[in-house]
């Protein structure tokens, strides 16, 4: 019995000096951490690791701006300070480029302990080319008023910071006077003194046919014989014939053909005459 509650005792002690130990070890192990290389003007963690309550030293260059800090500790110079439980997450900025070096102290009330340093590297900020985007397409000209025109174009550069930019642009015009189409009526005309052709609306000449003897009135004459009857008298009159060219041996005898057919309708005139007044 009484060596039953012994080692009930012991073994009590034991996981007592165990549990001590355990806590003395997690209280011990802070730590910070950052990321090795960050860009100017940047924000990045602080990172400091650590269980239970703790007092901390850090020395952070003043090239770093602490943008927040939720323990609300003090900072001289390079000097920062505070007392906090937990893990606690410091954001800064760099503000010029180098590298520099975070390191501290930190105490559990056992002690000032060192903490481990972290490097930083902090690098000009990456700015990339910069370029114009696809600018809209110049609008249409606009109707022609007071002989002038306008449309709007769109333009970019370095000059206007590389954005589309819309402008206005000019030209001179003249405006156009719109005339009626031509139009003739459809009929059948004299093209020339001795040709009959149709004429379309739109003035056009189709169907062209010689006029042996002539065109006049709009249609071809039919003989160079005209016959009138005046009263109780006839007049005969013979239109002097048609110019003729010059002979020649190949042509001779269709010039004497002409002679012949001009004599027969003299004669045919004067039966005609004979017939009906003597």
């Amino acid at each position: 019995m009484i060596n039953d509650l012994n080692k009930k005792m012991k073994n009590k002690y034991i996981i007592l000096f165990l549990s001590m130990f355990l806590s003395i070890s997690l209280v011990n192990a802070i730590s910070i951490d950052t990321p090795s290389q960050v860009n100017i003007k940047e924000n990045f963690n602080l990172i400091i690791s650590g269980y239970g309550f703790y007092a901390l030293e850090i020395h952070i260059p003043q090239e770093f701006q602490i943008v927040s800090d939720p323990s609300g500790g003090m900072r001289t110079n390079d000097l920062y300070k505070t007392v906090t439980t937990g893990s606690l997450t410091i954001v800064l900025r760099g503000t010029k480029t180098g590298t520099f070096t975070i390191s501290g102290q930190y105490t559990t009330g056992e002690g000032i302990k060192d903490l481990n340093s972290e490097i930083i590297q902090v690098n000009q900020l990456y700015t990339p080319a910069l370029s114009c985007p696809t600018c809209p397409s110049a609008t249409v000209w606009s109707n022609c008023e007071k002989n002038r025109q306008i449309r709007i174009i769109y333009s970019c550069s370095a000059s206007t910071n590389y954005q589309c930019i819309e402008s206005a642009e000019t030209q001179s015009c003249q405006i156009e006077i719109q005339s009626s189409p031509i139009t003739c009526n459809a009929e059948w005309i004299c093209k020339d003194s001795t040709s009959l052709a149709y004429q379309s609306s739109d003035c056009s000449l189709s169907s062209v046919q010689k006029c042996n003897y002539g065109c006049e009135n709009k249609k071809c004459k039919v003989s160079n014989l005209n016959i009138k009857e005046i009263g109780d008298n006839l007049t005969v009159t013979i239109n002097p014939p048609e110019e003729i060219q010059k002979p020649s041996r190949r042509n001779l005898k269709s010039i004497f053909d002409k002679i012949i057919d001009f004599i027969k309708k003299i004669i045919d005139a004067l039966i005609f005459w004979i017939k009906d007044g003597f």
